[in-house]
């Protein structure tokens, strides 16, 4: 199947053309001669794979790396360094999902095809500097999918990136500046609305024109089914209660309303 920026972050196996996934709930072991399964599928262009340490981490990138344009490291904890991946120049589509040794990312200068990058629950990194590096993303995705943990440094590595489209997942922002993302070239932001106030929200609409993505409206809409019953919240920015679909959608109204008046408030200054 073919895997683009739309779809490259799903876990299904289905979506890759091929699958080295240990069922293990940790992610398993994954030996080189499993990883020597791929001489058998040489037409295969993107990859699934779990339960590498940083021998077979490299063993992979040496020998097959290159032949995949998409690849999912799905539960690989024990990779340490990740500048093997600066040699895949074929690279358009990477997702890291759980590690816990990685510190940094890598030199990106020789990933020219790099369009789509999602890192997830790395406990171990803070900071993004090298993103600077990659010379033609256009989407960047970090944070956290499981534990709530990842705290980064500092947004401003964003500022002389290429990236259009960002998402933010993470516990904290450690220079709590978020403003500095009206400086970039970022026109589709996703981020966590509950991680700020309207009025924080409203500013960081304002300060950048024409932004699209969910920071742009101020609740996220989420279902709990209980006793057979499904109900259906609306969760706001940092301070305000939930409300319930049907029954609040009038304080839902006025909530919006606020908002956008807010984002016009802030748009005028």
């Amino acid at each position: 199947m073919k895997v683009n920026l739309s779809n490259f972050e799903k876990y299904s196996d289905d979506l890759f053309d091929l699958s080295i996934v240990q069922r293990d709930v940790g992610g398993g072991i994954t030996s080189k001669e499993q990883i020597d399964i791929i001489q058998e599928y040489p037409n295969a262009k993107s990859l699934i794979i779990s339960g590498l340490n940083q021998e077979s981490f490299e063993y992979l990138i040496q020998n097959y790396g290159n032949q995949f344009t998409a690849i999912s490291f799905w539960k690989n904890k024990l990779i340490t360094d990740l500048s093997p991946l600066s040699d895949l120049n074929g690279l358009e589509y990477l997702h890291y999902f759980f590690n816990q040794r990685a510190t940094d990312l890598w030199d990106m200068r020789k990933n020219e095809n790099l369009r789509g990058l999602a890192i997830y629950d790395f406990s171990r990194l803070h900071s993004i500097d090298k993103i600077v590096t990659a010379p033609n993303i256009e989407y960047f995705s970090l944070g956290d999918k499981v534990w709530s943990k990842m705290d980064i440094e500092s947004l401003k590595p964003l500022i002389q990136s290429n990236i259009t489209h960002f998402g933010w997942w993470g516990n904290r922002i450690l220079d709590n500046d978020y403003s500095c993302l009206a400086q970039s070239k970022i026109k589709e932001l996703d981020v966590i609305i509950g991680q700020y106030s309207v009025e924080e929200l409203a500013k960081l609409v304002a300060s950048i024109p024409g932004l699209k993505g969910t920071a742009t409206k101020p609740y996220k809409e989420f279902s709990i089914l209980s006793k057979g019953k499904e109900t259906t919240y609306y969760s706001l920015c940092k301070g305000k209660r939930r409300l319930i679909k049907g029954k609040d959608d009038e304080k839902l109204e006025k909530y919006i309303s606020d908002f956008e008046y807010l984002v016009e408030k802030y748009r005028i200054k």
